[in-house]
């Protein structure tokens, strides 16, 4: 069963309906957020889609067109849920007086699903309006009964198990924040202004975990990054079990439970799975650049082969290539020109913490098509060619491994792409200057740790955050 207290949206044409539907998810064990539909759109729709919105209950026939115009029905409610549902799995509960029309219904949604440019719901249920009040209600009241419309939504929500368990994790996370929240409260309930207390004590935590600067242009990144540690800790210490049903659990554990390796999906390959996992694809806006801990720039190519290039890394692009990354040193100039060349940005929190002059940190990285991998991870074999053993150039270069990227820009073709970094090439630039490269993906945490914690042991001796009174 999906957890107690979840976000789920209602949508209706009739506001009288609406609020019974409200009432009745309420009764069930949740958060509804209504949305009332009129003149072919939602009255009061959110900005953005909303984040973490699972179970969406939605009437068939909303406004215009009458019961027989079923396209026009679907097209309200793909409208609907591409101005609420952010792209992720959810489950379309229709509330009809008119039920036995949902199955055309969910057909259509789902066969203008991609042309439209939403998530089709991983599954689909039904609740008749007429089992749980009198739609034309006689002389008297419309007998509404809240308590039967409570067990045919959760009877419609049984079924989903693998919802269940992520819904439960997000739960899990939520609660975490927020004992973290209370946690850092607690530390200043007692004082004469606890308010005033609390926000200064944010404000320490975030200057302390990033640094003034970076805490006051970017203070909810710093706040991010001083709080993290508690939650993390928090969500470790949570019984994982007590808010999913050992039903639910049950499909989960009998593949945990098969002999041998629990594989990925067929439809899931490695390359895909790092690409989501371990990196984060940006979207460059000229307005405001992303920089931070993790994010890897391209370096435009009026900086490549530059003085300041240079000076940085002591050669030329190719000879560069040859002497850091590429263990067949035969390699052509016109392979070298398929890779490209970027840069991690470590960013300096050690200095920060210390109150030492600061810079901005990056090391030197290199995009390899996949179909170009053998020339840079193996001892190649002087006669053929042919790869002997697998290796790096040297033991700082991480193959950080295969990803998946979109085509964003012209200088990086849609692929499969190695991503390699070099753990003592690194240039440093002003802590008011930026490097001259367009930031095209970011690094996620546990795989920025590995970089730095390779890095440290070629550059510089890890250092500890302590607070002096």
């Amino acid at each position: 069963m999906i957890p107690f207290y979840s976000r789920v949206v209602a949508i209706d044409d009739n506001e009288d309906h609406l609020k019974k539907i409200v009432w009745g998810l309420g009764k069930a064990g949740f958060c509804p957020i209504p949305f009332l539909f009129q003149d072919g759109r939602l009255e009061n729709a959110p900005e953005s889609p909303l984040q973490g919105v699972r179970v969406v209950f939605t009437d068939i026939h909303m406004i215009g067109g009458g019961p027989q115009n079923e396209r026009l029905h679907a097209s309200n409610i793909i409208k609907s849920l591409r101005q609420t549902i952010a792209p992720g799995p959810y489950v379309l509960i229709f509330w009809s007086q008119f039920p036995e029309d949902y199955e055309m219904i969910s057909r259509l949604i789902n066969e203008r699903a991609a042309e439209s440019k939403i998530l089709a719901p991983i599954g689909y249920g039904v609740v008749n309006k007429n089992d749980v009040f009198q739609v034309e209600p006689a002389e008297g009241g419309d007998q509404f009964n809240p308590e039967q419309l409570r067990q045919l939504i959760l009877h419609q929500l049984e079924g989903h198990s693998t919802l269940a368990i992520a819904t439960s994790w997000e739960d899990r996370v939520g609660r975490a924040a927020a004992r973290t929240t209370d946690r850092v409260f607690e530390l200043v309930k007692s004082a004469d202004n606890p308010v005033d207390d609390w926000t200064q004590l944010l404000s320490h935590l975030a200057a302390e975990a990033t640094g003034k600067n970076v805490a006051k242009t970017e203070p909810l990144r710093a706040l991010d990054t001083a709080l993290l540690p508690l939650l993390e800790d928090r969500l470790t210490q949570l019984n994982s079990n007590f808010m999913v049903s050992a039903e639910d659990l049950q499909p989960l554990l009998e593949r945990v439970s098969v002999e041998g390796k629990v594989r990925r999906p067929a439809t899931v390959s490695a390359a895909h799975l790092n690409t989501s996992y371990l990196i984060e694809e940006l979207l460059p806006d000229p307005a405001r650049l992303p920089s931070g801990r993790g994010v890897v720039s391209m370096l435009k190519s009026s900086f490549v082969n530059s003085g300041p290039f240079v000076s940085a890394f002591g050669h030329g692009k190719h000879d560069l290539i040859r002497c850091e990354f590429a263990t067949k040193k035969t390699i052509s100039e016109q392979e070298i020109d398929r890779t490209r060349l970027l840069v991690v940005e470590l960013g300096p929190e050690c200095d920060h913490v210390q109150g030492k002059l600061s810079t901005q940190r990056y090391l030197l990285s290199l995009l390899v098509p996949a179909d170009l991998i053998d020339p840079f991870n193996g001892q190649q074999n002087g006669e053929t060619g042919r790869r002997i053993t697998r290796r790096m150039n040297n033991i700082s270069v991480l193959n950080l491994g295969k990803f998946v990227l979109r085509e964003q820009a012209p200088d990086i073709e849609a692929g499969e792409w190695h991503l390699l970094v070099s753990c003592r090439c690194f240039m440093a630039v002003s802590a008011m200057s930026k490097v001259d490269g367009v930031p095209r993906f970011r690094l996620r945490r546990a795989q920025m740790d590995e970089v730095v914690h390779h890095y440290t042991t070629h550059a510089r001796r890890p250092g500890v955050m302590r607070f002096v009174d």
